[in-house]
């Protein structure tokens, strides 16, 4: 899929500079904590507490990968990293990641934001610093067994109040099932749903705390940077059931990229921008680079500029997120080929007379059927595997007694 939709298949193999030399606070001292999934192999996000102020330490991209360079340049192309469940095509060269990546080394170069929350959610008290970080990488689930323990426990209740101030602003809350698709060197091929776990959720918002305050000094700065916003539904509503969700998710528009702060409905936030993740997408590399300019005491590129900038990667984009998702169908309709005996459920989440949209959560897959009768939404049906055509990317199931 990635050849079809003309998208690169190999990495980028471009010389890196060194580190320059330059003043850093030194936050070592500082327990520091990068989360993610297991398998995750590009950290560039960390948490740390410090009394009551959160501290999310950012991999220092920007330090090595200046405008209009060859690396911007190359990663401009390439708009994103590519996650194939088979491989991953990265949007800087790999050796980047090694150098950057927060807890692959001794000690790492990030930016740091430092913030406060209060007790109605809201982010205040922001600070922008390059430091010095020694990060401990976990596993979501290694710290969703220490959410007891500090600094997860404060941590947890200060991302609880900030979600519950985005769900009152009308953040959508929905809980469909996601899957993690990967191939193995050997071939095999490992399906594992994704659990809602509350470490999840507490990074999460701990990233979208870091992107609003962001946003917010750009603002108070003046500094141009792209803005991700979301038009609100017509309907706005929390839906509790997967019909709902599946229903719900049909009215939300995507986000875009502005360059003109205006809201994110989807996350409850008047004001938000992507800064958490440089090592794989552009605009938040993008963000980076203007906070960068700004730190040196410099006149951060103009508005129109950044607009090109981001423009250009979004043209690639559209097509990544194509090709993950039909790379990520491939692979899930292999994997039903080669086990013809599969049996499982498949949840009604839409009907059309007797013709129902069925979401199978154990798959993350969706799928139709015609019906004997008609049936409430949100029944479960038990299925088994009938015909998978790979060339149509079709799995066609049959309703079990």
């Amino acid at each position: 899929y990635p050849r079809r939709l003309a998208l690169p298949t190999e990495n980028p193999d471009i010389a890196l500079a060194e580190l320059p030399s330059e003043q850093r606070r030194d936050l070592t001292g500082m327990p520091a904590f990068a989360i993610d999934d297991e398998e995750s192999k590009d950290p560039d996000d960390a948490i740390s507490l410090d009394g009551q102020r959160i501290w999310v330490h950012v991999a220092d991209v920007a330090a090595l990968v200046t405008p209009d360079s060859d690396l911007d340049l190359e990663a401009r192309s390439r708009g994103a990293n590519l996650y194939l469940p088979d491989v991953t095509i990265h949007m800087l060269p790999p050796a980047l990641t090694q150098s950057l990546g927060l807890g692959l080394q001794a000690r790492s170069p990030a930016l740091s934001f430092g913030f406060h929350v209060d007790d109605g959610g809201e982010v205040t008290d922001f600070e922008l610093v390059p430091s010095w970080v020694q990060v401990t990488r976990l596993s979501y689930g290694a710290v969703e067994e220490k959410l007891d323990q500090e600094p997860f426990a404060s941590l947890l209740r200060m991302t609880r109040s900030y979600r519950q101030r985005r769900v009152e602003a009308g953040a959508a809350a929905l809980d469909l099932p996601e899957v993690s698709v990967r191939v193995t060197e050997k071939g095999e091929i490992r399906i594992r749903p994704q659990q809602r776990l509350e470490s999840r959720e507490m990074v999460t918002d701990a990233m979208l705390m870091a992107g609003e305050a962001v946003a917010r000094y750009a603002l108070d700065q003046g500094i141009p940077v792209p803005f991700a916003t979301q038009p609100p539904p017509e309907n706005p509503q929390q839906p509790m059931d997967l019909a709902s969700m599946y229903a719900y998710r049909r009215q939300l528009r995507p986000s875009r990229s502005k360059m003109q702060e205006e809201p994110h409905a989807g996350l409850g936030l008047s004001a938000y921008t992507r800064a958490t993740s440089p090592l794989r997408r552009y605009p938040d590399l993008v963000t980076h680079q203007q906070l960068r300019a700004h730190l040196r005491g410099e006149t951060p590129r103009p508005l129109s500029a950044v607009s090109e900038q981001i423009a250009a990667a979004e043209v690639v984009g559209g097509s990544i997120r194509r090709a993950e998702r039909l790379s990520n169908l491939h692979w899930k309709l292999v994997y039903l080929q080669r086990n013809p005996k599969w049996r499982g459920k498949g949840v009604v989440v839409e009907t059309i007379e007797r013709r129902a949209t069925l979401i199978i959560p154990e798959l993350a897959l969706e799928t139709k059927l015609r019906l004997p009768q008609e049936l409430p939404l949100n029944t479960e049906l038990a299925l088994s595997v009938q015909e998978i055509d790979l060339a149509d990317q079709v799995a066609r199931f049959r309703l079990l007694n």
